[in-house]
């Protein structure tokens, strides 16, 4: 059978979204022992211990089904946030509550405004739904507000805004969020992905949940534990938006989407301070680190609110990677991000930092 004539037709345009690269691609291809892997956004400093305690008291419950609302989950949240529960939709990691944002809201032909370079499973999920989509420009490496309202239309249905940007690390400033969001028309849901809010300074990062008490229920603000909170192998995000939206995602949510342990973990998680402020720190200084070696090498780094750097290397993305690779280093090329000479790097433990650097100068010696 052709299957291809027969598929949803929002899928003809969608390519396969393709993560980084792990351990074990090194050592098959370039048999390479116990390579160091910062390619994800992963956390280097593993798990919460809460949330591993937590998740091991849970595991005698993993013969049964998890309480299929989130309740205790979304409580959690709720209040660690000041919210009511019922504004809180949990989601097997923040990629679940994107796409059921796109399957409640989005009918054939609606637009969404998506920039230029950004996380791709946005385009993926509304492609899926059959959605047009707006490319915005970018400022260089900055998303650009005004370039997003210049694009709006009356066909207009969502904007999605990764604020830090993934994969450029850019943090909108908080003044010019605000400004965006109160002249944006009330029927434009802004899809706010904050994923790498916990890595910014706080002090000048848009505080959308008290925009979102405030009233600006357009708003539906993504996270996820999976990168301060170090669980995400356990797969847990959540979605914050008015209670009509959720009311709509959950028509449509799985049930059971989380596990008993994965729930369990995340609440751990969330109860783990001492854990965050450690990550934190961790990634703090290690920007510091890699972004003063880098311009060692004469190489630019954009300026990062997030657990990664991008770096411009000047030369094609795809062969730095390989040749880090093979040198038991792995990092993310972000040339399919449409950043040609460019790669990601995950921010890791100090050892694993100097690894990339001393790496990084091998290759540029060799390529001299």
């Amino acid at each position: 059978m052709d299957w291809k004539n027969r598929m949803n037709s929002g899928l003809s345009e969608i390519t396969p979204y393709a993560g980084g690269k792990h351990k074990e691609d090194a050592v098959k291809k370039y048999g390479v022992k116990d390579p160091v892997k910062l390619s994800s956004n992963e956390n280097p400093l593993g798990v919460s211990p809460a949330a591993v305690e937590s998740a091991t008291e849970a595991l005698p419950q993993a013969n049964l089904y998890p309480e299929g609302s989130n309740r205790v989950l979304r409580e959690k949240i709720a209040q660690k946030l000041g919210l009511e529960p019922d504004c809180v939709l949990v989601g097997n990691g923040a990629d679940e509550i994107i796409y059921y944002t796109a399957m409640s809201l989005i009918n054939d032909g609606d637009e969404v405004i998506i920039p230029a370079i950004t996380f791709p499973i946005y385009e993926i999920a509304f492609k899926m739904m059959r959605a047009k989509i707006v490319t915005s420009a970018m400022d260089g490496m900055r998303i650009d507000l005004a370039d997003i309202k210049a694009r709006i239309t009356g066909r207009t249905k969502v904007i999605a805004l990764c604020n830090p940007n993934n994969p450029t690390g850019h943090a909108l400033e908080k003044n010019e969020v605000y400004r965006f969001i109160e002249t944006m028309p009330n029927e434009v849901l802004i899809l706010m992905d904050e994923a790498y809010m916990d890595f910014a300074n706080l002090e000048e990062f848009p505080d959308t949940i008290s925009l979102f008490k405030k009233g600006a229920d357009n708003l539906i603000i993504v996270r996820t534990l999976s990168k301060a909170y170090g669980i995400a192998g356990f797969r847990v995000g959540y979605g914050i938006a008015d209670f009509g939206l959720t009311a709509l995602m959950n028509r449509i949510k799985l049930p059971f989407n989380v596990s008993i342990v994965s729930q369990a973990a995340a609440v751990g998680a969330l109860s783990d301070d001492d854990f965050l402020m450690k990550t934190i720190e961790n990634t703090k200084k290690g920007k510091q680190t890699i972004c003063r070696a880098m311009k060692e090498l004469g190489l630019d780094c954009v300026e990062s609110s997030t657990n990664f750097i991008l770096i411009d290397t000047g030369m094609d993305g795809n062969e730095i990677t390989e040749e880090l690779m093979k040198r038991g280093v792995i990092v993310r090329s972000a040339k399919n991000y449409g950043i040609p000479r460019s790669i990601r790097i995950t921010i890791g433990t100090p050892e694993q930092n100097d690894a990339f650097i001393r790496t990084m100068k091998d290759v540029f010696a060799n390529r001299r």
